[in-house]
């Protein structure tokens, strides 16, 4: 099914406009990414469906998608591995975060063990996709302060305890995935611009 979506969507682009090999390979890379976010989130929406945490889960998506989309991460390096982190990253630990009490305190140790995460990591690429220019990294690590700080904004502000721990949670799923140890347990190359010549900033 994932073939014929990319094949058919490659077809239908190329009409329209010239594509060489290298432009080829980007597209055909970024179709497969769009149909396998779209079948997880797919899944995933489905299972909060049946355990009946469908908002708490889309606003998980929300925050989560906010944190990533500038300080990237770890990803797994196969599609088994990622369908297990994804269901158990969004539906079962999820599940559990939403009803777990504790106290404030902890809430401004995992904003400051975050805070000081991206001042450090943040962003962390892969093998795949590796961050070679040094003004899109600066750029993504000031974006993804701002976020976090607009998140801390917001969980001061609010008193809703699910909403505040589904926040702390995106902060401390994406804290995770952007350690130097978490690629090490995975056997994945941390900072892989480093491994590519230098090339005009």
């Amino acid at each position: 099914m994932k073939q014929k979506f990319v094949n058919s969507s490659i077809n239908f682009i190329t009409k329209y406009q010239e594509c060489n090999d290298l432009k080829l390979k980007r597209l055909k890379y970024g179709l497969e990414g769009i149909y396998s976010l779209v079948v997880k989130i797919s899944v995933v929406i489905l299972i909060s469906i049946f355990t009946q945490t469908l908002i708490e889960t889309l606003l998980f998506i929300f925050f989560y998608a906010g944190i990533r989309t500038f300080s990237f991460g770890w990803h797994a390096n196969s599609n088994i591995a990622c369908w297990i982190t994804t269901i158990l990253i969004y539906n079962v630990l999820l599940y559990f975060i939403i009803n777990l009490n504790y106290p404030n305190y902890i809430g401004y140790i995992i904003l400051g063990i975050s805070l000081i995460s991206m001042l450090l990591w943040a962003p962390a690429d892969t093998p795949k996709r590796p961050l070679i220019r040094k003004k899109q990294r600066l750029k993504s690590k000031i974006l993804s302060i701002i976020v976090l700080l607009l998140y801390t904004i917001i969980y001061m502000t609010i008193n809703s305890n699910p909403l505040k721990s589904i926040i702390l949670y995106a902060l401390l799923v994406q804290t995770i995935l952007i350690n130097p140890i978490t690629y090490k347990i995975t056997n994945t190359r941390f900072n892989n611009y480093k491994y590519y010549k230098k090339k005009t900033e």
